[in-house]
């Protein structure tokens, strides 16, 4: 595919990302910076919730049930919205106590939403305001020069731009083509689950029938599939290779990069140059988003860990914790659907999310039980310490049920525990030397500034629960405590490294910004004056850009992680999923192969990637299945076709007439062949004729039954 028709399906993913959410977000009246960033969540949500109710009433899977939906969900948070103003607020009305509802516009940026009173300008630097402890302290001349300087919206659109595009060109340069794929296990089942979605016209995360068998459908969550394969609808194309690529590029790029500048509005104002500061920022920590792209490729988790800060955004403001309050008529409705959006990506991007927000809630509790009699009544603290027990009880519940099997939660520790809280504190995780990302350094100062000025400190204690998490996974023995803690997670040190920047991120936009206000303070005392300010704020713009730029798009860890990515979807001769010979053969299916004709595959050593890249069906799709009864028989005796009758009889009733030899070579060079004796020696066996070959890859026609 060439990159102008990659480009329109880039253009379609974006356009299914923000469309649905936005226009149910707009309907919520969230302000428009909110509703992008959000977006992508109630979008993920409306889609994959779309695509099991159109299979649970025998409608194909297309654009339309997404649509329909959409419009439900509008229509709900307008009646929402309807009946609080016209039941709550008509109680209120006669009360000179409550204020009239009031759009907050921000000069910073999305004027996120209706708090009652006017907004007041917060910062996240020592100034800051954002924790929600009262007025903003300082005198009035001061509070006049911050909002004069506070950046209006073409600075948060540089900045978000500035981010995008980087996080963009080193996901560009991980794909390297819009035709590569991810030469790792997990990619069998992602790009097989958008075929079988395409072939099937069925995106149910409930009725996934591909890898069951005889059984009945799992359970997968298919946010990221479903999205793909209605971008390829919308572009009439069925090359699920490029539909896959145009979510990998576009989540880490958009849906990563909003959601993180969407955190710094709901955090506090900041500066001009930390804007700038914060667009380089997001695009620097190689653990997330370009380790999960090239590593598993754990695809659902980038996915659901993208939407993350956009969510606690949201939570933050709807707890009144900074300085633009959401009012819970806006809030519930897209809360809880850009909730089961990050869980339809995947279930465990919740269980990451709570973490994250477990001291943000006790910040909320503390602040209303300390708050003055004439503030909160013994009502309102009653009600807030039954609403922090009732999310306690559902992170128990969800740390107890939202977990995998454990025979799929094997992972070991990785290394020592003195090494593993060395790589979570300078941000390299499983980094295979002892190095120190650049950026590690302004997150540490960006810290010690929490702890100076004690405020956000919530933050701080997110990124300390997440490094224990990681140090747990990474380095505890195996044993039921490490696997109650992080069992949820399969035990996997890999997926809990991607978890880092999620708090690492805006710790180095407060250093980034606080850096600023101190200079700008400085340079205000020496030449006051609005003029000097702005020339003072342009030239700490570009001083920043100066020395953040090389720092962190040039750091040895970062161009190590875009070069491992790099490695990982290119087609090489021992490449780990499909090698040259391989694929080669693999081009050439669709004219060796009738169309409808089914070919004879054992996933270990790629060759079920016939389906997803050249559209050819294979009697098998991913390494982790649980095979029919016609697959069995075929994976056991196949080359015996000749003398044992019932091997014809599940080669006839699959359609069977060919089979695919990529030799002994597996996957992760695992030594799974074995299960299937079958496929040993074809060459060998009577009845198998080639009839086409690429070095050690042939295609056999089967004879053995005419």
């Amino acid at each position: 595919m060439s990159w102008l028709a990659f480009g329109a399906l880039v253009v379609a993913t974006v356009v299914l990302l923000l469309l649905p959410g936005g226009i149910v977000n707009r309907c919520a009246r969230l302000s428009w910076g909110a509703s992008l960033a959000l977006a992508p969540a109630v979008s993920a949500a409306i889609i994959a919730a779309s695509a099991v109710l159109a299979n649970k009433v025998g409608v194909g899977w297309n654009l339309l049930p997404p649509a329909v939906l959409t419009v439900v969900c509008a229509a709900g948070c307008w009646v929402v919205r309807w009946i609080a103003h016209h039941v709550v607020d008509s109680r209120h009305v006669s009360s000179s106590t409550v204020a009239p509802e009031v759009v907050a516009s921000h000069p910073a940026g999305p004027n996120v939403a209706h708090t009652g009173t006017a907004p007041r300008a917060a910062r996240i630097g020592p100034d800051d305001n954002g924790d929600g402890t009262g007025d903003d302290a300082r005198p009035a001349p001061q509070r006049a020069a911050g909002r004069r300087s506070a950046p209006g919206w073409a600075w948060w659109l540089a900045g978000a731009v500035l981010g995008a595009v980087l996080t963009g060109w080193h996901m560009v340069a991980i794909l390297g083509r819009p035709d590569n794929f991810s030469q790792t296990y997990d990619n069998i089942f992602h790009l097989n689950a958008i075929r079988w979605i395409l072939d099937n016209s069925n995106g149910s995360s409930l009725a996934l029938t591909m890898t069951s068998g005889d059984g009945p459908a799992a359970f997968y969550p298919l946010a990221w599939h479903d999205i793909a394969s209605l971008s390829l609808k919308a572009m009439h194309s069925a090359d699920v290779v490029a539909g896959n690529n145009a979510m990998v590029l576009v989540v880490p790029a958009l849906v990563w990069v909003l959601g993180c500048f969407y955190l710094l509005h709901a955090l506090g104002r900041v500066t001009r140059p930390g804007l700038i500061a914060a667009g380089l920022l997001v695009s620097a920590f190689p653990s997330f988003p370009y380790f999960l792209a090239s590593w598993g490729a754990l695809y659902p988790n980038m996915f659901g860990m993208a939407m993350i800060p956009a969510t606690i955004a949201l939570s933050y403001q709807t707890l009144g914790l900074g300085s633009h309050r959401l009012r819970l008529r806006t809030a519930l409705p897209i809360g809880v659907l850009a909730i089961f959006g990050m869980a339809i990506s995947h279930p465990n991007t919740i269980a990451l999310y709570c973490v994250i927000l477990i001291p943000l809630l006790i910040t909320w509790l503390i602040r209303v039980l300390r708050a003055p009699s004439d503030q909160r009544s013994p009502w309102q603290r009653l009600a807030a310490m039954a609403l922090f027990l009732v999310f306690a009880a559902a992170v128990v519940v969800i740390w107890k049920y939202i977990r995998p099997p454990e025979a799929a939660a094997f992972w070991a520790p990785i290394m020592g525990k003195k090494i593993a809280l060395w790589q979570a504190l300078t941000l390299t995780p499983r980094s295979a030397v002892t190095t120190i990302l650049p950026a590690a350094v302004i997150v540490a100062l960006g810290a010690l500034i929490v702890l100076i000025t004690r405020r956000q400190l919530w933050l701080l204690v997110a990124h300390g629960f997440v490094i224990f998490l990681w140090v747990v996974v990474a380095a505890l023995p195996i044993s039921p405590f490490r696997s109650t803690l992080v069992g949820i997670w399969y035990n996997d040190a890999s997926r809990l490294a991607a978890a880092l920047p999620l708090t690492a991120f805006p710790l180095a936009a407060i250093a980034c910004n606080a850096l600023a206000e101190w200079i700008a303070r400085l340079a205000r005392r020496q030449w006051p004056g609005a003029r000097a300010e702005a020339i003072t704020s342009w030239v700490l713009t570009v001083v920043m850009v100066a020395v953040l730029f090389p720092v962190t798009q040039l750091s040895a860890p970062l161009r190590q992680a875009v070069r491992d990515g790099s490695d990982s979807y290119r087609v090489t001769l021992n490449a780990n999923v499909v090698d040259t010979d391989e694929y080669a053969l693999l081009k050439r299916l669709p004219g060796l192969v009738p169309a409808g004709e089914r070919v004879a595959t054992v996933p270990y050593n790629g060759s079920s990637m016939a389906y997803a890249l050249e559209n050819v069906k294979t009697t098998t799709t991913h390494v982790l299945y649980s095979p029919s009864r016609d697959v069995a028989e075929i994976n056991a005796n196949l080359r015996n076709a000749e003398s044992e009758p019932q091997v014809c009889s599940a080669l006839r009733s699959m359609d069977v007439h060919y089979a695919l030899d990529f030799g002994n070579v597996e996957v992760n060079n695992s030594q799974l062949s074995g299960g299937s004796p079958g496929f040993a020696d074809l060459s060998e066996a009577p009845g198998f004729i080639p009839i086409a070959t690429s070095g050690h890859a042939v295609l056999y026609r089967i004879d053995a039954c005419s």
